[in-house]
């Protein structure tokens, strides 16, 4: 994604790369200040908006949280389904950053909500004719990183949506997967009955983009981002 000419400062450290050093960071600085009770899904959203805000050139861009997700339309009352975090052109709205999160630990971070986030952003991406980066940010405690990786669909070594280790890109397939597929068109079923208009991609891949880990190993809350391509 080359948007580092909205940043600020400009930077060739990647937007991606920034987001996931700098939640790390905060995390870490908010214990340290004795804000550690607070810390969960809630938290995570307020340090994530407030990060992506001071990222960007505000004459430009604007950064927003609970965006009304452009291409699902639920067949329910209420709210349309939403993308935890953008940031669009003022000029013309377009989104060209989209992130999802979850805090590992937490009863949301399921294997089945993380690979809904997962297809949430890639049809966002595909119903666009411009450049915009879809992130998927996990972020919590070091000893609840890799909680989500013990689930069946996270297992290493089968056709999974997300490598924790590895930066190489990960294809997965919702279609004809190998290893999943049960489990797939079980969500599937569960996806169409909400949002019957939903073109279901045939695959994505994934690709680790940046594990703040690798920055300090004595760091007490971590994050990691994949990019959605």
């Amino acid at each position: 994604m080359n948007d580092s000419n909205k940043m600020i400062p400009n930077s060739q450290i990647s937007v991606q790369r920034r987001m996931a050093e700098a939640v790390s960071a905060k995390m870490n600085y908010d214990f340290l200040c004795f804000r550690g009770s607070i810390m969960g899904e809630a938290y995570l959203g307020h340090s994530i908006s407030e990060i992506l805000a001071s990222f960007f050139d505000q004459t430009a861009c604007r950064a927003r949280n609970n965006f009304a997700h452009p291409v699902l339309s639920s067949t329910k009352k209420g709210r349309k389904p939403e993308i935890d975090y953008v940031v669009e052109y003022l000029a013309n709205k377009q989104v060209m950053l989209a992130v999802e999160a979850k805090w590992a630990g937490s009863s949301h971070c399921t294997a089945e909500n993380i690979l809904w986030d997962l297809v949430r952003l890639k049809a966002l991406k595909d119903s666009v004719d411009h450049e915009c980066g879809t992130y998927f940010l996990l972020a919590g405690k070091r000893e609840d990183i890799d909680k989500p990786f013990n689930a069946k669909l996270f297992r290493q070594g089968t056709q999974s949506p997300l490598i924790a280790g590895s930066q190489r890109k990960k294809s997965f397939s919702l279609s004809d997967n190998r290893d999943h597929q049960r489990l797939i068109d079980k969500q599937k079923k569960i996806w169409l009955e909400a949002y019957s208009e939903l073109s279901i991609p045939e695959h994505f891949k994934t690709k680790l983009v940046d594990d703040s880990r690798s920055a300090a190993n004595n760091m007490r809350f971590v994050s990691r981002i994949w990019e959605i391509l």
